[in-house]
């Protein structure tokens, strides 16, 4: 039911968007994701035995569509599409095996998010304006994933979605400068910070010279993916 209502007002919103185009208006987007600490979206730590996992998040970037419907000179609403790639490094170490493990796998979670933000704004001057936006996003995560290790496909890894796709909280502030004629440049910062982790990663090792070597084999351990980040917002809003 929750899937259908954001559908359903998507479609709302790019019907106004022909049909009233004094109130509503297209735009296009590009936000690179950038690791962040304070939001528990950097790299992660976790141990086992003598085994020491560590992930770590890469270069990753959303980008898709915007259409924003005003509502009053005060507010506006912000709706549209969006696909994001999350790439990650996953390293393990162990001294203490004969064969001496360091290795990395590396792969990358697709998802596609329909957004739904109240925003306001405030003008600073002839076209200058000072934007704050918060909502919600439902998010639908693309498949599971699975890896082998750079150096040997001893090690692997298989990461499982959450089922049914998660939901977010959104934040976002930016600047924008408006123009009639050429459209609208914006420059911004947003948050994405679900509720809940959004998979489950299970890094296995199985040792060529002793089975009795072999690691998590049962699934017994495992690392949170967690689905917060930061973003960098670049935008352009066409002409009215």
């Amino acid at each position: 039911m929750k899937n259908r209502f954001l559908f359903s007002l998507l479609c709302f919103f790019i019907f106004s968007a022909q049909s009233q185009n004094s109130r509503a208006t297209f735009g296009v987007q590009y936000k690179p994701i950038i690791p962040a600490g304070y939001f528990n979206s950097a790299e992660i730590l976790k141990s086992s035995g003598f085994y020491n996992f560590k992930l770590n998040p890469k270069y990753s970037n959303s980008f898709g569509m915007v259409i924003r419907y005003k509502i009053n000179n005060t507010f506006s609403i912000e709706s549209g599409l969006n696909y994001t790639q999350r790439n990650f490094k996953l390293s393990v170490q162990n001294g203490m095996l004969p064969e001496f493990v360091n290795d990395f796998t590396t792969f990358g979670m697709r998802s596609y998010e329909l957004p739904m933000q109240l925003l306001t704004y405030v003008r600073a001057s002839e076209y200058w304006y000072l934007n704050v936006a918060f909502g919600i996003s439902h998010n639908v995560l693309a498949s599971d994933i699975f890896s082998y290790g750079e150096k040997t496909e001893n090690y692997f890894q298989n990461t499982f979605r959450k089922s049914g796709g998660y939901r977010a909280l959104l934040a976002n502030v930016g600047l924008e400068y408006r123009t009639e004629k050429k459209g609208h440049y914006y420059f911004g910062t947003s948050l994405h910070r679900p509720w809940e982790a959004i998979g489950r990663i299970y890094p296995e090792f199985k040792s060529s010279n002793d089975p009795l070597m072999n690691f998590n084999a049962d699934q017994e351990f495992s690392l949170d993916m967690l689905g917060n980040f930061v973003t960098i917002d670049f935008r352009y809003f066409f002409a009215e």
